[in-house]
């Protein structure tokens, strides 16, 4: 008997709840805190508030003005104010409520004549109050790893306050946890009412840490839904995103000496730890080697590896480097890779480590200037001396002059402190003779710094071609001796102009004409002495 009781008593109590959901008053309504709508309108002036117009019809000397309320033109409802008063409005065919509040009446009577002069009115435009919920999610950590024991479980905390301007009804709260499995708690509630500034008792949920083989963002969404007085729908959502870390990671630890000296060697070594939960097979490392070293030592660049959880492989790589030039160098990174049983192939990479090399870095030079002469020209050679290193250094070169070359003039030796970062040079002369190509031999020189690290260096062999000065043979040819007439081209240039023609000539030996003359002259000289003789 007293269960009947007790369901009948719910039962009520549930319709009671229900029916003020489905049918209120104005009485029943809470207004928004703060207007939708205001301004100050002169005589037949308007103020849109969504779907409706608010018009001061008309004024009186009582201090009244009549309002109307008008929706898609049509008037809804028309009612006079004073300042200080308002009235309400109902909309049961759209579900609106407004509420017409007159802050101010200015009439503008002349006294004179009695008339209002251009009356205002100032108003404020209130709407129906509507729930809004604001929700606060929080998790014990940002960042949740499943290799550790210090958080073995998620667990997080909602926190839910109907910060709107109106009571809650009938609302429900939902929590999607991203498909996280759930230790405790529930994921969704029902509340039957909640008012206007309520806070409700916090909720609490314990999530399993899941396992990924990469780092994953998770979120954890809290949606609530609820009515207002009329029966509408409010929605919420509030999201908190969490990291979890894989259940795997590689740890590659590259480590290379800091700096060294360039008679000195860098040590490098590769290790691996597993810091994960889970054993790994089959994983493919890989250490790839710089070229601005010499290694030292005969070593594999990859190597196939299995390990147990939380073990540690030491020195899977190790060699020694010697430095071929100074400054400063990046080794390339170590990789490790495997395929896990998302069927997703993974990599884990190291750290570059970086390796100083000090010392002088001394280069030798040798010009010639001109490269091409003939037999007897002089020759200017150039030898540069150029230290490209982190240290000072003493220096002293030598030249060797070839046999068949004579020496000039000039320095042929360099002997002094070559400050790293700069730059010296010398220079001498001298006199080729032979003809064909001559290679200089090369500078030598050798050098010592304040830590007795010494070398040699040679520098590069220059060519000197000595050419030919012989004349090339010229091309004969052969006169007619016939006499017969020949085309001769005969060319003039004017400026660079080249100017051709056809010249048709009789060619006569030289002298002839000569020897012909003195002929004829006896010709006629023996004619004549004849004639006196008879």
């Amino acid at each position: 008997m007293l269960a009947k009781k007790v369901f009948y008593l719910s039962f009520i109590v549930f319709i009671l709840f229900t029916s003020s959901a489905m049918a209120y008053t104005v009485d029943d309504i809470e207004w928004s805190d703060s207007s939708d709508a205001s301004g100050t309108l002169h005589w037949g002036g308007t103020l849109k508030c969504d779907e409706y117009t608010i018009k001061a019809e008309d004024f009186n000397e009582g201090g009244y003005v009549s309002i109307g309320i008008y929706r898609d033109g049509q008037l809804q409802k028309k009612s006079p104010a004073r300042a200080g008063e308002g009235f309400e409005f109902r909309d049961t065919e759209k579900g609106d409520d407004l509420r017409i509040f007159v802050k101010t009446v200015t009439l503008n009577i002349d006294e004179w004549t009695g008339n209002m002069e251009d009356p205002t009115v100032a108003i404020e435009v209130y709407e129906r109050g509507i729930p809004e919920m604001d929700i606060v999610i929080e998790p014990e950590q940002d960042t949740y790893d499943p290799r550790t024991i210090s958080y073995p479980t998620i667990i997080a905390t909602i926190a839910i306050t109907n910060e709107g301007d109106a009571k809650a009804y009938d609302m429900d709260v939902d929590i999607d946890v991203d498909g996280m499995e759930l230790i405790d708690g529930k994921l969704s509630h029902h509340l039957i009412s909640i008012d206007e500034d309520e806070v409700l008792d916090p909720i609490e949920i314990k999530l399993e840490i899941p396992h990924y083989w990469e780092e994953t963002d998770v979120d954890i969404t809290v949606t609530t839904r609820s009515e207002d007085i009329n029966g509408e729908i409010h929605e919420d959502v509030e999201t908190e995103t969490i990291t979890i870390e894989p259940v795997v990671e590689l740890m590659i630890t590259k480590s290379a000496t800091e700096e060294i000296y360039m008679d000195e060697t860098a040590h490098v070594s590769v290790s691996i730890w597993n810091n994960g939960i889970y054993s790994l097979s089959s994983v493919s490392v890989t250490n790839p080697t710089t070229g601005d070293l010499e290694i030292q030592d005969s070593v594999d660049n990859e190597v196939t590896l299995s390990f147990t959880s939380k073990e540690t492989k030491a020195k899977v790589f190790e060699y020694t480097l010697k430095p071929t030039k100074t400054g400063k160098y990046s080794m390339p990174a170590a990789t490790a890779t495997f395929t896990a049983p998302d069927g997703k192939e993974y990599t884990f990479t190291s750290e570059k480590p970086t390796i100083q090399i000090d010392g002088p870095d001394i280069v030798l030079t040798k010009d010639v200037s001109p490269s091409s002469v003939n037999p007897g020209d002089d020759v200017t050679v150039k030898v540069t001396v150029k230290n490209q290193g982190t240290r000072d250094a003493s220096v002293h070169t030598s030249e060797t002059i070839p046999e068949d070359v004579v020496f000039l003039s000039g320095d042929l030796s360099f002997d002094d402190v070559a400050v790293h970062g700069k730059t010296y040079s010398y220079s001498y002369v001298l006199k080729v003779n032979e003809i064909g190509e001559l290679k200089l031999p090369a500078t030598t020189g050798t050098f010592i710094d304040f830590e007795d690290y010494k070398g040699e260096k040679i520098s590069n062999m220059p060519i000197i071609t000595v050419l030919d000065p012989s004349p090339e043979p010229e091309e004969s040819t052969s006169a007619s001796s016939s006499g017969a007439n020949t085309d001769q081209q005969v060319s003039t240039s004017d400026q660079g102009s080249t100017y051709t023609s056809d010249i048709a000539e009789d060619r006569v030996e030289p002298g002839f004409e000569a020897s012909f003359m003195i002929l004829a002259l006896f010709g006629v000289y023996f004619v004549s002495r004849r004639k006196d003789r008879s």
